[in-house]
């Protein structure tokens, strides 16, 4: 047994406490889960998951611009819980689902400690998966319920399938299109989770095909094949989820709700960009030495050169060159860069400590650690506070002023949850507005002037008001409020 196996069998004191703290962070946010604030985001996509389980199908029964698997997945779990009877039986769902997503956070976490370790050793897979659920954005985001979420491991299973297949092909041998098949086939379902998804693709082929270039004349073609593999495997799950909506007349919004219209999207914004650079900067720049380290190690070593880096280091350039073209990089993006950022990050880490004497090893690789700990929990002390009584308090009265049947109208503010909706577009805010025609605009607004939707409540948030002056004389005229939020049917 090499040295390095005999490493890798036995547990050393630093990795044992990277795998506590890893656990420790996980288990500390299940008491988040019931007090934190709902992000509107998670009503929207609480509620599309609802509208599912009830026979309603995305695109064709009602507006929806992410792709669908998260919602298929979500739906069955609403046998178990009377959502739509009362406010307390739609709170333990909504907890129930953020616990989902917390169970997807730790298998997360476990498959980028694979990542890790398949482009290092146990002690670089346990840094990079502690990395990961410490970021605050991965906190933050990874709690909620949001498509994004299950998309996450499904992305980092494709990165170990590629990674597997790369450095298989080390031996002078056909490559394994198994593994290739794999990955795309995960990064295929990552898709179907979220269109976001897509961003990695741009950065990965360019990987693989430097690696299929690099195999000269007589390694090409094969490599060519296995390129293709991961191609096939991507386009598996996209078309047949595309050919499942379509025989139910639903593939023509399929594409234009989830493609289309996201690639017309108008207001743009960088904001969370800075929340990145104040959060995570101690990653980042960790990061950038074990990228160094990478690209050195790269060029100083004979054949076979390390490949699994090269594809690393260009998904993750591609996916930082995306946030320039994503009109708006909302947090939930930075959720496919940071999992390769804290790989490079644990090398980073792993080189700078190596380079001390051996018997400081351990320590210094604790103490460091324990520093970068600050910042997950300072998020975590955040989370406790971040609670909103209002929230609450509107969800309680829709849910004691209209029955199960009763259809609900609001903007952004999430109060139709698990209310019909009586109108396709469900939920309002400033993006899709700012993407609607006139005469989609007159779609949304003539079924409510003609009568042909008669929502039981409508919730007058800063969404609804910005839909212009017909709306307005719309809901003067037909419903009146107490607080000036509520309104119910003057009639």
């Amino acid at each position: 047994m090499s040295a390095d196996s005999r490493g890798e069998a036995r547990w050393r004191a630093s990795c044992v406490f990277l795998l506590l703290a890893a656990v420790v962070l996980l288990i500390a946010r299940i008491p988040v889960m019931g007090v934190r604030v709902f992000d509107a985001d998670e009503f929207e996509h609480a509620h599309a998951a609802w509208s599912v389980s009830r026979g309603l199908l995305p695109y064709r029964d009602f507006f929806e611009h992410h792709t669908p698997w998260y919602y298929l997945a979500l739906s069955p779990f609403f046998r178990l819980f009377a959502v739509d009877q009362s406010f307390d039986g739609a709170s333990r769902f909504l907890v129930f689902a953020r616990g989902l997503s917390l169970a997807l956070t730790a298998l997360s976490a476990f498959v980028m400690f694979l990542v890790g370790r398949l482009a290092g050793n146990r002690k670089l897979g346990l840094l990079a998966a502690l990395f990961l659920v410490g970021q605050p954005a991965v906190i933050q985001k990874m709690l909620e319920i949001r498509p994004d979420v299950p998309a996450l491991p499904s992305f980092l299973g494709g990165l170990w399938f590629l990674l597997r297949a790369l450095r298989d092909d080390a031996v002078p041998a056909p490559p394994r299109l198994r593994w290739f098949l794999g990955g795309g086939l995960c990064l295929g379902a990552a898709i179907m989770c979220t269109q976001k998804m897509l961003f990695v693709l741009p950065g990965a082929f360019v990987g693989l095909g430097l690696w299929a270039l690099a195999g000269g004349r007589q390694r090409f073609v094969a490599r060519s094949v296995a390129v293709l593999a991961v191609v096939a495997g991507i386009a598996i799950p996209l078309a047949v989820t595309w050919i499942a909506f379509a025989a139910q007349g639903a593939g023509d919004p399929f594409i234009r709700n989830n493609f289309i219209t996201n690639a017309h999207w108008r207001l743009r914004s960088n904001r969370h960009l800075m929340f990145m650079l104040e959060t995570s900067w101690p990653i980042l720049v960790l990061c950038a030495v074990g990228a160094v380290v990478a690209v050195r190690r790269f060029f100083q070593k004979a054949d076979p050169r390390p490949y699994g880096d090269v594809l690393l280091l260009c998904t993750l350039g591609g996916l930082l060159a995306g946030i320039a073209v994503v009109p708006a990089a909302y947090k939930q993006y930075y959720l496919m860069p940071l999992p390769i950022a804290c790989v490079f990050a644990a090398r980073g880490l792993s080189f700078l400590v190596e380079k001390t004497q051996e018997r400081f090893h351990g320590p210094l690789l604790v103490g460091a650690t324990a520093v970068l700990l600050i910042w997950p929990a300072v998020e975590l002390g955040k989370s406790f506070v971040r609670r909103d009584d209002r929230q609450a308090a509107r969800l309680r009265y829709v849910f004691e002023h209209t029955r199960p049947e009763d259809p609900v109208l609001d903007g952004w503010l999430g109060t139709a949850v698990f209310r019909p909706h009586p109108l396709p577009y469900f939920f309002m805010h400033r993006e899709v507005l700012a993407m609607l025609s006139d005469a989609d605009l007159d779609r949304y607004l003539r079924p409510l002037e003609s009568g042909t939707a008669r929502p039981a409540l409508i919730t007058l948030d800063d969404e609804l008001r910005a839909l212009g002056p017909r709306f307005m004389r719309f809901l003067q005229n037909n419903y009146v409020s107490r607080d000036g939020m509520f309104y119910m049917p003057a009639r």
